[in-house]
């Protein structure tokens, strides 16, 4: 085993990042979040758009969900993102159309990478297919593809795929069922 020495964090954003973020929070600050209720929704992802997210005609995002920039962010159409959910996405988080992000749910695309002396910031992105449901308060890890109509459960926590319609739950999420969509 090596020998290991406390040595101060190597930071690997870069500073051009870190005042993009800083200015993108003071927009959000007095332009997105007060902005709160449905009448505001276009408002919201006009907002959004203006730093570099992609919005599909009629998708919502709820005035108290915390996006970390936008500019990793595409969502489909029809898609709505709940109240506090959080999208940590130094990484893109790709969502489709007609998706479902709970409220709490916590879409985080970076880690660190363990294996490393230095513990060096890594990310992957989180893909999520049309028509998937994250439930509230789930966790959903870096590099996870999340299949098309698949159901991530309640507080589940998922570090791997999620195969198309099937239902997610617990921690580490497990296969609970098959999604059959009654006629």
């Amino acid at each position: 085993m090596t020998e290991m020495r406390p040595e101060p964090y190597k930071e690997c954003l870069s500073m051009g990042n870190k005042l993009k973020r800083l200015a993108w929070n003071i927009s959000a600050l007095m332009l997105f979040r007060p902005f709160a209720g449905p009448l505001f929704g276009k408002w919201r992802n006009i907002v959004l758009e203006c730093w570099g997210a992609k919005i599909g005609k009629g998708s919502k995002v709820n005035a108290s969900a915390e996006i970390w920039a936008p500019w990793n962010l595409v969502i489909g159409d029809y898609t709505a993102i709940g109240s506090k959910a959080k999208c940590y996405n130094p990484g893109k988080i790709i969502i489709g159309s007609k998706a479902i992000i709970s409220q709490g749910a916590y879409l985080c695309t970076a880690s660190h990478d363990i294996t490393n002396k230095d513990n060096p910031l890594i990310t992957a992105p989180i893909h999520i297919n049309s028509f998937a449901w994250v439930a509230a308060d789930a966790f959903v890890g870096m590099g996870v593809t999340i299949g098309e109509g698949a159901v991530v459960g309640a507080r589940a926590a998922v570090f791997k795929d999620v195969e198309p319609w099937t239902v997610v739950g617990g921690n580490p999420a497990r296969l609970l069922k098959k999604r059959i969509i009654k006629e």
